[in-house]
C-alpha cells in the first residue's frame, strides 16, 4: 500500500510542476523557508506590514526568505521611525544571511524541561522533556537542502529519532517545490489555527508554494495587490483507522490594500486503505460532491474536508490596532454542499513602542465546537470538529490535532504580550483560559481531554541574543480541573534551550 501512496503522491507533484513550468514567466532563485514558531520574526514581518513600511502576505507559514528580502529591497530606509528601523535592519540581516548560497550551514540546538507545554501556540516551544537537535542548509540558484534531526527522550509517539524540518527545494520559476517534513501555520490567530497549525509534527510531504507575491501584472487581476499560493499533499503514516490516508491542502492569501489580507484555504482527508482514491473520486471531493447521504453514497464518499476564510485588517490613519478573525468549516451542511458546520475565532492585536521596546499586546478567542447556520451563529453541534464517521481517528496525525491545539468543543480566551528590545532580547508573556471538550461527552480519540476539563494557563518566554549563542528560557503555571470528577490539580513548567548561531 506503501507504494500505491507514493505513487499517488508523485503523480500529484508531477501535475503541479508542470502546471507551474506552464504559468511561470519569471525565474529567481530557490529560496529556504522560515517555519512557523519564531515569535520575534512575526513581530518584526507584522510591525512593518501593519505600519504600511511593507506590503506581503504573512498568515501563511512557512514564509520565503526571499520573499522577504524582496520586500525589504523596495523600502525608503530614509523614511523609517527607529523602531522600524531596527526591525527592518534585524530582518535584512536574517534575510542575508539565511539567503547565502554556496556553503553549508550547521546549527545545533538543545533543550532541557520538565512538563512542556501541550496545547502549543504560534511559539516554537520543546515537545518533549528532553531534546538535542542538529540542522544543516545549503542553497545555490536552483536548490535548497535543508537536513534535520531530533533525538528526543520519552516521546510521546514512540519516535525518539525524528526527521521534523527536513525538506529538499527546487526553484521552478517564481514557485519553489519542495518534499520532505514541514510545519504549516495558516491564518492571522497567535494562539491556534483553525485548520493548520504546528501544534501536531509535520508529516511527509510534497508542496508548492509561490516565493514572492508580486501582484498580477493584467490590469484585470492587479487590484487583488501582492498574493501567494501554496498546496501540499501529505502521507499520514501513523497508525490510524484508516491506514496511508493522504491530506491535501491549499491556500490562496491577497492584499488588495494596504493593511488588509485576506485568505481561503481548504483541506482534505483521501484516499487510504480501502477507500476509493480514482480521480473521478478526487474530482468529486473538490467540488464539493462528498456529503453521504445527499449528493454521494456513504460507499463512495471521498473524504474529510475543512474549508474556510480570515481576514486581518491593520486599522488605517496610524491606528496601531489589527483585527482578525478565522471561520472554518467542517465538511457540508445536511441539506447540500454549502459549509454549514462553522468553527470560529477572533482577535484584536495594539501595537506600539513602550520606550526602547517594541511591543504587540492580544486577545483572541477560539470555539472549536461546530456552530449551525449561514455563518455560525446557529446552536452548537457536539462531537463534529476534527471528527469523521469514515477517517475515525479524525483530523489528527501522531496523537495531535492538527487544527486549533485545543482539538474539538474548545473554547479558548487569550490573553498575550511580546516585547521586543532593540537589542533583540524578546519577552513574552501569555495567559489562556480553555473550556475542554466541553460538552462533557466522552471522546476517546479526543487529543487533549477525552472528558470535560477547564484549564487555567500562564507561560513567560524570554530569548536572548549572546555570542555564545541564543537561549530561550520558558516557565509556566497550570490549574486544571475536571468538570465530571470535579478533581484539581496544579502543574509547574519549566524549560531551557539553547541554540548555536
Amino acid at each position: 500500500m506503501q507504494g500505491v501512496v507514493v505513487m499517488l503522491l508523485w503523480s500529484l507533484f508531477t501535475r503541479f510542476v508542470l502546471f507551474v513550468l506552464l504559468v511561470s514567466a519569471c525565474s529567481v532563485s530557490a529560496e529556504v523557508l522560515a517555519p512557523p514558531g519564531d515569535i520575534r520574526l512575526r513581530q518584526d514581518i507584522e510591525l512593518l506590514n501593519d505600519t504600511r513600511v511593507l506590503d506581503m502576505p504573512s498568515t501563511a507559514w512557512p514564509l520565503s526568505w526571499g520573499e522577504i528580502h524582496t520586500a525589504l529591497g523596495e523600502v525608503d530606509r530614509g523614511s523609517l521611525t527607529s523602531v522600524q528601523r531596527t526591525a527592518y535592519e534585524r530582518l535584512f540581516r536574517q534575510s542575508r544571511d539565511a539567503l547565502e548560497s554556496g556553503a553549508w550551514r550547521l546549527r545545533l540546538r538543545a533543550s532541557l524541561g520538565d512538563r512542556v507545554r501541550v496545547i502549543r501556540t504560534f511559539a516554537a516551544t520543546p515537545r518533549e522533556s528532553r531534546e538535542v537537535a542538529l540542522s544543516m542548509t545549503w542553497v545555490d540558484d536552483w536548490w535548497t537542502v535543508h537536513l534535520a534531526g531530533t533525538l528526543v527522550d520519552d516521546a510521546r509517539d514512540g519516535d525518539r529519532l525524528r526527521p521534523d524540518g527536513t525538506y529538499l527545494g527546487a526553484a521552478v520559476g517564481n514557485w519553489l517545490v519542495t518534499a520532505g517534513w514541514q510545519s504549516r501555520w495558516w491564518g492571522p490567530g497567535r494562539d491556534g489555527s483553525l485548520i493548520m497549525g504546528n501544534n501536531h509534527r509535520p508529516a511527509p510531504g510534497l508542496s508548492v508554494r509561490r516565493n514572492v507575491s508580486w501582484p498580477f501584472a493584467s490590469r484585470w487581476l492587479s487590484w487583488l495587490g501582492p498574493w501567494t499560493l501554496t498546496g501540499f499533499a501529505e502521507w499520514l503514516d501513523d497508525e490510524r483507522w484508516v491506514k496511508d490516508a493522504l491530506l491535501l491542502g491549499i491556500r490562496g492569501s491577497i492584499r488588495p490594500v494596504k493593511g488588509l489580507e485576506i485568505g481561503v484555504s481548504r483541506t482534505a482527508q483521501w484516499c487510504g486503505a480501502g477507500r476509493p482514491c480514482r480521480w473521478r473520486t478526487l474530482g468529486g471531493l473538490l467540488l464539493g460532491r462528498d456529503n453521504r447521504g445527499v449528493n454521494v453514497s456513504a460507499r463512495d464518499e471521498p473524504g474529510n474536508q475543512l474549508g474556510g476564510i480570515d481576514i486581518r485588517w491593520s486599522l488605517p490613519g496610524g491606528v496601531p490596532l489589527t483585527a482578525y478573525l478565522q471561520w472554518i468549516g467542517e465538511d457540508g451542511r445536511g441539506g447540500g454542499e454549502g459549509i454549514g458546520s462553522w468553527l470560529r475565532q477572533l482577535g484584536v492585536e495594539f501595537h506600539g513602542r513602550l520606550g526602547g521596546l517594541s511591543h504587540r499586546t492580544h486577545v483572541e478567542v477560539s470555539d472549536t465546537q461546530c456552530r449551525e447556520g449561514g455563518f455560525g451563529f446557529s446552536g452548537g453541534k457536539p462531537n463534529c470538529a476534527y471528527e469523521h464517521g469514515i477517517y475515525r481517528s479524525g483530523y489528527r496525525y501522531r496523537g495531535r490535532v492538527m487544527g486549533h491545539g485545543m482539538d474539538g468543543d474548545g473554547l479558548s480566551y487569550s490573553l498575550g504580550v511580546t516585547l521586543v528590545q532593540s537589542s533583540s532580547h524578546v519577552w513574552n508573556v501569555s495567559l489562556r483560559h480553555m473550556e475542554l471538550n466541553r460538552r462533557g461527552w466522552r471522546q476517546p480519540a479526543h487529543s487533549v481531554a477525552p472528558r470535560a476539563r477547564t484549564v487555567s494557563d500562564v507561560q513567560i518566554l524570554h530569548e536572548r541574543e549572546s555570542r555564545f549563542g541564543h537561549f530561550r528560557f520558558g516557565a509556566g503555571y497550570a490549574r486544571m480541573e475536571s468538570d465530571v470528577s470535579g478533581e484539581r490539580r496544579s502543574e509547574p513548567r519549566l524549560f531551557f534551550e539553547w541554540r548555536s548561531q
